[in-house]
């Protein structure tokens, strides 16, 4: 399967989601769920938060550990998928848990 392809499923699941991921991997099906709590959303929204999140605010090493971690996975959109809900797991929230705020002080503390 691809990630889009994961991604269908979580939209087409809706509130089942958590039940498919729990079948496709169990630990990421545990990682979700502590997401979609952590940020008192339905899990299927939470999974798409998560892709959206690390589109838009990863940095250079995160997209380059992503991407060595899914080449050597036997399932890479399972991977995929499970590694940008840890990652949006663990950005610290800043303001109201925006993500770009949280980025911009990483940015400033890198230059």
């Amino acid at each position: 399967m691809m990630l889009g392809d994961y991604l269908a499923l979580a939209k087409k699941a809706g509130a089942d989601v958590h039940g498919w991921l729990a079948a496709a991997g169990p630990l990421q099906a545990r990682a979700l769920e502590k997401l979609a709590q952590q940020e008192d959303l339905a899990p299927a929204r939470a999974a798409r938060m998560a892709v959206a999140d690390f589109s838009r605010f990863a940095g250079e090493e995160d997209w380059t550990t992503l991407i060595s971690h899914v080449r050597v996975a036997p399932d890479p959109a399972l991977a995929c998928l499970g590694a940008m809900i840890d990652w949006r797991l663990a950005q610290k929230p800043c303001g109201a848990h925006d993500v770009s705020a949280h980025q911009h002080q990483v940015q400033k503390e890198r230059a």
